[in-house]
């Protein structure tokens, strides 16, 4: 049975996390224990819920002299401060068994540098060039979860091109499609998750895969996956109902859990040419708690660290994650 606590815990994004890249990975609308991981969990018909998560990524910084190296090498890489990714989703049941969303997300990093390999009058200069901040709204994501079976649902969805492409440096240069807020390109999202209950503890394994179209400035950022696994322990009283099936007021409860999660992004191709210098994938170790009010509010929050990564040298490793997020049902 899904608990009211459950499907209020996370009721917008059930798995909505940055990867390796400047663009997130698939997300899943609709509910979950933890925060990171695709969970079965839907809505109940004519139900509504809605929610802004906030998701920060801090990297291993590269200096400017790592990233003059790798220009020199023919790699063309990038640093930021920072990457923070937000969202401001909506669900909808459209029946007990499948639930409709959208996300539109948000996207920001500052102090954006990258190495180049320049010719000038004959001769060769490696430098790093001060792209300054970037901002802006990303794609909107349209999701659907089809609950086949207690514990089991089929997710589908799509990513349009909505976001903005059209930003420039700090010296007026349109920057690349990986830079971007938005990527131009129309990309189907599949995945399915399951979830069984063993008294308090719930256990959640999920999967998420994002077919990359070719978009912006003849770009194809690259197909991305994400899967993994949560268990989460609920603390506070279990719904029950009175003896005419109504159920009575909720009440305040706390939810801890924790997530490993395994991200992948393939190469990206600009005009069909492949950089081998992109992709990567991270395993994430994300513990976190939730706490729920009586009147279906969540507060969510948790920390990841990358236990392993192998990222491309386009892209700095990542150092931690904080992501938050305030979710309720109505």
């Amino acid at each position: 049975m899904v608990r009211h606590w459950l499907i209020a815990g996370a009721v917008v994004f059930g798995a909505a996390t940055p990867a390796l890249a400047d663009h997130p990975a698939p997300t899943d609308a609709g509910g979950a224990a933890g925060m990171h991981v695709a969970s079965p969990d839907t809505l109940e018909q004519g139900a509504i819920g809605a929610g802004v998560r906030v998701s920060l990524t801090l990297p291993d910084k590269r200096s400017d002299a790592m990233l003059e190296a790798l220009a020199g090498a023919h790699v063309h890489a990038h640093d930021s401060d920072y990457t923070l990714n937000a969202a401001l989703g909506v669900s909808y049941g459209l029946t007990d068994r499948l639930t409709i969303s959208a996300e539109l997300p948000y996207r920001r990093m500052d102090s954006l540098r990258a190495g180049e390999h320049s010719h000038h009058g004959g001769g060769v200069s490696n430098e790093v060039v001060q792209l300054g901040s970037v901002s802006g709204l990303g794609d909107l994501r349209l999701m659907a979860k089809f609950r086949v079976a207690e514990g089991l649902a089929l997710i589908g969805g799509v990513k349009a091109p909505t976001g903005e492409t059209d930003k420039e440096s700090a010296d007026g240069e349109l920057l690349e499609t990986e830079h971007q807020p938005g990527s131009g390109s129309w990309d189907p999202i599949a995945g399915a998750a399951f979830a069984t209950d063993f008294g308090a503890l719930t256990f959640t394994a999920g999967g998420l895969y994002q077919f990359s179209g070719e978009g912006d400035q003849d770009t194809e950022l690259g197909d991305r996956a994400q899967v993994g696994v949560a268990l989460s322990r609920h603390f506070g009283p279990e719904d029950h109902h009175d003896e005419e099936g109504v159920e009575p007021h909720g009440h305040a409860s706390w939810d801890a859990f924790g997530e490993l999660t395994y991200e992948w992004e393939d190469r990206q191709a600009i005009a069909r040419v492949e950089q081998e210098e992109s992709g990567g994938k991270v395993l994430w170790l994300s513990p976190g708690a939730r706490y729920t009010t009586a009147g279906g509010t969540s507060l969510a929050g948790s920390i990841s660290f990358p236990v392993w990564q192998d990222i491309g040298p386009s892209h700095p490793e990542s150092r931690i994650r904080l992501s938050l997020s305030v979710g309720r049902l109505f």
